[in-house]
């Protein structure tokens, strides 16, 4: 009988880590997900400010253009009145 109770606990036990480690690969896959997600977020993230730092960089340009416009009709009025 001693040996019946042992083999019990030791199946008891055996099903225990099983169920564990079923827990801990699913949470392991979870994590990966979350990751992976986090990872692309951050991707998209970097090329949205890549983005917007050229379209800056063309607003000035096109500032200064306007400018430069701007100070032509300005000098032709001046001339013409």
């Amino acid at each position: 009988m001693a040996m019946d109770a042992v083999l019990r606990q030791l199946e008891s036990r055996i099903e225990e880590l099983v169920e564990a480690y079923t827990t801990s690969r699913k949470h392991g896959m979870e994590l990966e997900t979350r990751v992976a997600d986090l990872q692309s977020r951050i991707e998209s993230d970097t090329e949205a400010g890549e983005r917007m730092a050229k379209l800056e960089k063309q607003r000035d340009e096109l500032g200064k253009r306007l400018e430069k416009v701007l100070k032509q009709i300005d000098g032709a009025l001046a001339k013409a009145g």
